[in-house]
């Protein structure tokens, strides 16, 4: 359930935060927004991952995070109904994205410590998240909120009543009890993970991966809109109706195959994403577009949930809490800021009046897309591994 409501609360708003701003003649702040939960994410992803493996119980931490950001959820999108200047929005935004940017890694941990059978179970609760966030999108557009900041606000009632059920999960207490010093305290013993080959040409290939993958959130709605869609939220949610099938054939697969071809499959796949929207924007045939929208899930699924499969093999029990949050920090944080602001500048690039180059726009990050593809498949799969 907590999964369910964690992933309902984004899907009814991140997908349709560029028509809500543009709705409130704010599409302007549609980059620095979207930079936010990345920035937050890295300014506290590292401490909270020290904190769960040195001193507080992940659930507890996960439940306090969740309603102290609720409120401010609310308090973003408030300030755009009330007609205040979009920098409140972003203000009270920056706030919630520091409270919220280690909750992802947190639950992760929950999962991982706790399910017996992690190849076959942890995608199968994943697939809540999945259900949650399709619901979110579908209730959005059926409210007909699809360009209203109410659907941010009662996003932040969902998250409220989520956070409380946090603190009925199974307890995850801390393991590590010896690690002394600022550096353990700061979560930065975490960086001596990049040690490790293998670990290291993970975070750096899924890093690099991420920077065009900012765009699908940001830009993809708008080309939607474009072409003729009066409910984009839902559409959007298309990607995660994809997303349930490929996580039933993870629960099944992922224990039998090297969770790295997972990982080289997805990367694969948004390659293809990328060329789907282009030959999209090219034709302008909506239905294309849908089926790249629809690979987000199985690249979601492949990347990000086998990736966090990957890491909990890899990594010593005592630093579990940590290894996730570096992944935050150097996957959603670090790549996600420089890809909000790179995509955005791409996207002001092909702009031209109200026309919009869309073809061009995708053809470009499906390019910068060959370069975690081609690092992945060099530093690792070609490399022999006694675990994954």
């Amino acid at each position: 359930v907590v999964m369910c409501l964690m992933l309902m609360e984004l899907g009814m708003w991140v997908p349709s935060l560029p028509n809500i701003l543009e709705a409130h003649d704010a599409l302007w702040v549609l980059s620095y927004a979207t930079m936010l939960a990345p920035l937050g994410g890295a300014l506290s992803a590292l401490v909270i991952g020290a904190l769960s493996d040195r001193r507080m119980n992940s659930e507890t931490l996960l439940g306090l995070l969740g309603v102290s950001g609720a409120v401010f959820l609310w308090l973003a999108f408030s300030s755009l109904k009330w007609g205040w200047h979009p920098g409140w929005y972003l203000f009270f935004q920056g706030i919630n994205a520091l409270i919220s940017g280690p909750m992802f890694a947190l639950i992760a941990k929950v999962k991982l410590a706790n399910l017996p059978n992690v190849e076959r179970q942890y995608p199968i609760y994943s697939i809540a998240g999945t259900l949650g966030w399709m619901g979110g999108g579908c209730l959005v557009s059926a409210l007909s909120l699809d360009q209203s900041a109410d659907a941010g606000c009662l996003a932040a009632l969902v998250r409220f009543g989520m956070s409380w059920l946090c603190f009925l999960m199974p307890a995850t207490p801390p393991k590590d009890r010896s690690s002394r010093g600022w550096k353990a305290a700061s979560g930065l013993t975490a960086f001596k993970l990049l040690r490790d080959r293998e670990l290291r040409v993970f975070y750096l290939a899924s890093a690099l991966l991420m920077i065009p993958i900012m765009s699908f959130f940001m830009i993809t709605p708008l080309m939607l809109k474009d072409l003729g869609s009066e409910y984009p939220t839902a559409q959007m949610a298309f990607g995660q109706v994809a997303e349930l099938g490929a996580l039933l054939f993870l629960s099944v697969a992922a224990g039998r195959f090297r969770v790295r071809w997972f990982l080289l499959v997805g990367i694969l796949l948004a390659l293809l994403r990328f060329i789907l929207l282009a030959v999209a924007g090219w034709s302008g045939a909506i239905v294309v577009a849908w089926l790249g929208i629809a690979l987000h899930g199985l690249i979601y699924s492949f990347m990000m949930v086998a990736g966090r499969m990957f890491l909990d093999k890899r990594v010593p029990e005592v630093m579990r809490g940590q290894a996730q949050a570096l992944y935050q920090l150097l996957v959603a944080c670090f790549a996600g800021i420089v890809g909000a602001f790179l995509c955005g500048w791409l996207y002001e690039m092909q702009v031209d009046g109200t026309q919009t180059n869309w073809t061009l726009y995708w053809t470009w990050l499906a390019l910068m897309t060959t370069v975690p593809l081609a690092y992945f498949a060099v530093g690792v799969i070609k490399q022999p591994s006694k675990v994954s």
